[in-house]
C-alpha cells in the first residue's frame, strides 16, 4: 500500500493541478507541493460525486500536459496502486484543508458535498469558479489564514455560504467571528406588479462588513444591536465570547458593550460553554466575571446534566466543593 492518500496530478505552466483525490479518511489534505512543484489549482468537480473522473493516463505525449499519481509517502505511484484507495467524493468529504500556494478552484469543485463541515484555506486563493459551494449546506466552520496586505477571498466565500458560520480569522492576530444565517425571499407586490426581496436574519449585514475585500472589525462590532434582537441568546453569547477572548482590533467602546452584555448573560454563557465542552471559555468567564456561589452552582448542575465532569470538577473547586451535582447511586 502506497500511503494513506494519493493525488492525480497534471502539470501546467503555473504549477500542479489536482484532478482527483483518493484516501481512507474523511479529512482531505491538499499539499502545497507535489514532486517539487507547487500546487496551484483544483480541477472542476474534483470532490463532487457528479463528474470529473481523472480517467486513465495512457497518453503522455508531448502535446498534452503530463499526468501522474503521487503519494506523500511514496512519491510517484502507478494508477493501479492509486486505485487501491477509495475516491473521496460527495458525502465522503467532511473536512478539507487547502494550501497557501493554491490560486484557483475549479467550477463546482465541492458540488453536493453535503457532509463537508470544516474548511481551512488561505485568503490569497482568489480565483473561485462558479457553483463551488452549491449543495454545501453542512459547512459550519471556516479557518482562514489572512494576508492583510493583499486581496482576500473571504468576502466571496461568506457570500456563497449563507448558513451560520463560525470563522477563525488568522491575520496578524487571531479572531473568532460568527456570521449568522440569512436567506432572501421574493414576495410579489401584485398591485404594483413587482417582486420585493425580503432578507431574513442579520447575517447579510455581517457579511457586508468589508471595504473592497478587507474585513472591517469595527463595522462588524457596530452591528451588535442587530444580532441581539434577531438571533438566539446562545448564538449571541457565542459571538460575544469570541470577540472578548480574541480581541483583535476590538475598540474599548465595543469591548465595554460586549462585557455589559456578558454581565447580564454570564450564567447562560457558562452553561453553553459546558455543553459544548469549551473549557477555555468557561475558565475565561470565571476569571473575568464576578460570581456568587448560587450562580456557580447553577452552572455546575448544568455541567453534571451534560456529563462534563471536567467542568464539574473545575466548578466545584471554585465553590469550595459545595456544588449540588446529583450523582447516580446504584443499590444491588
Amino acid at each position: 500500500m502506497s500511503g494513506d492518500r494519493a493525488y492525480c496530478c497534471e502539470t501546467g505552466e503555473r504549477g500542479i493541478t489536482i484532478l482527483e483525490y483518493r484516501g481512507f479518511d474523511r479529512l482531505a489534505v491538499i499539499p502545497a507541493e507535489v514532486d517539487r512543484r507547487i500546487v496551484t489549482a483544483l480541477a472542476p468537480y474534483i470532490f463532487s460525486a457528479h463528474g470529473n473522473e481523472a480517467g486513465t493516463m495512457e497518453d503522455n505525449s508531448a502535446e498534452l500536459p503530463e499526468r501522474f499519481w503521487w503519494s506523500p509517502t511514496e512519491g510517484r505511484i502507478s494508477q493501479e496502486e492509486a486505485e487501491g484507495m477509495p475516491k473521496v467524493k460527495g458525502e465522503q468529504l467532511e473536512e478539507l484543508r487547502l494550501p497557501s500556494t493554491l490560486e484557483r478552484v475549479g467550477a463546482y469543485a465541492f458540488y453536493n458535498c453535503g457532509q463537508l463541515k470544516k474548511l481551512e484555506l488561505y485568503s490569497t486563493a482568489m480565483d473561485w469558479g462558479p457553483g463551488v459551494f452549491t449543495g454545501c449546506a453542512g459547512v459550519e466552520e471556516l479557518v482562514i489564514h489572512v494576508d492583510e496586505s493583499r486581496k482576500s477571498c473571504l468576502k466571496e466565500i461568506l457570500a456563497e455560504l449563507r448558513q451560520t458560520l463560525r470563522v477563525t480569522y488568522k491575520g496578524r492576530e487571531d479572531a473568532k467571528l460568527i456570521f449568522s444565517e440569512f436567506f432572501e425571499e421574493a414576495v410579489e407586490n401584485t398591485p404594483a406588479r413587482i417582486l420585493v426581496t425580503n432578507t431574513h436574519g442579520c447575517g447579510k449585514r455581517y457579511r457586508n462588513a468589508f471595504v473592497k475585500t478587507q474585513f472591517q472589525f469595527q463595522e462588524y462590532d457596530s452591528l451588535f444591536p442587530h444580532v441581539q434582537v434577531q438571533e438566539s441568546e446562545a448564538l449571541v453569547t457565542e459571538l460575544v465570547m469570541g470577540r472578548v477572548q480574541y480581541p483583535y482590533c476590538l475598540s474599548d467602546e465595543h469591548r465595554a458593550q460586549y462585557m455589559e452584555y456578558l454581565k447580564l448573560h454570564k450564567v447562560e454563557a457558562a452553561c453553553q460553554a459546558v455543553k459544548i465542552e469549551d473549557m477555555e471559555g468557561l475558565v475565561w468567564l470565571t476569571d473575568h466575571m464576578a460570581w456568587d456561589k448560587e450562580e456557580l452552582k447553577r452552572v455546575t448542575e448544568e455541567a453534571g446534566k451534560a456529563g462534563n465532569m471536567e467542568a464539574v470538577s473545575f466548578l466545584m473547586n471554585k465553590t469550595g466543593g459545595e456544588g449540588s451535582v446529583k450523582r447516580r447511586r446504584f443499590i444491588l
